[in-house]
């Protein structure tokens, strides 16, 4: 049994994100411990065995999330000038893609689970551990 955390979706980044989204998409994860000191490493296990879940890092995986969900949620991504921004729902970020990544990807969560999800505490972040919902 793994120990949960209740997180608001609003302050969810890097793994702890990554794990969000595919909670929210009822993909089979699998968690494996940290290897060369890197953390924890996040898993969909499928036919094949084992692969790689982290659509915060990999923007060819987010922007297949983008195609499925995007428009259901309501997602508008406009990129412009060397800037990204992302508006949903009247929230804007910062001008990088990261952060756009992350805006975009904190809400396709909100839109798929809500305001708050449940997280392993291994993947948190000791802030994120402190700002739980």
């Amino acid at each position: 049994m793994t120990l949960t955390t209740p997180v608001s979706t609003s302050t969810l980044t890097g793994i702890a994100l990554a794990h969000a989204i595919g909670q929210a998409m009822k993909l089979p994860l699998v968690i494996l411990p940290s290897e060369y000191a890197s953390g924890p490493r996040l898993f969909i296990k499928d036919s094949y065995g084992l692969r790689s879940f982290r659509p915060d890092k990999d923007p060819s995986l987010a922007w297949s999330l983008f195609c499925r969900y995007g428009q259901e949620a309501r997602l508008e991504l406009q990129f412009h000038n060397n800037a990204a921004s992302c508006l949903q729902a009247g929230i804007r970020t910062g001008h990088t893609a990261n952060r756009m990544l992350t805006a975009a990807l904190r809400a396709l969560v909100t839109h798929l689970h809500g305001q708050a999800i449940e997280i392993p505490a291994v993947l948190l972040e000791p802030e994120q551990q402190d700002g739980a919902a």
